[in-house]
């Protein structure tokens, strides 16, 4: 199977947790890699809205309204 190629975010995140597990005082740490998460989420949202934004709008094809002669 094709791996999924990981971004630079990524890496550095899995930096951030194997420095969490080797630290003392993970506070500092801790706080690194809930900002960085945060950041990534507002990141993700912005670029799928500017994605929805660029697609063009489907067409929906109007009914044709059938004319029936009365009795």
């Amino acid at each position: 199977m094709a791996k999924k190629k990981q971004e630079a975010v990524d890496d550095l995140l899995d930096a951030l947790v194997w420095m969490r597990r080797k630290a003392k005082r993970q506070e500092a740490v801790d706080d690194l890699i809930d900002a960085l998460i945060k950041m990534r989420r507002k990141a993700k949202k912005k670029a799928a809205k500017r994605a929805s934004k660029r697609l063009p709008k489907k067409r929906v094809p109007k009914r044709k309204t059938s004319k029936r002669s009365s009795g």
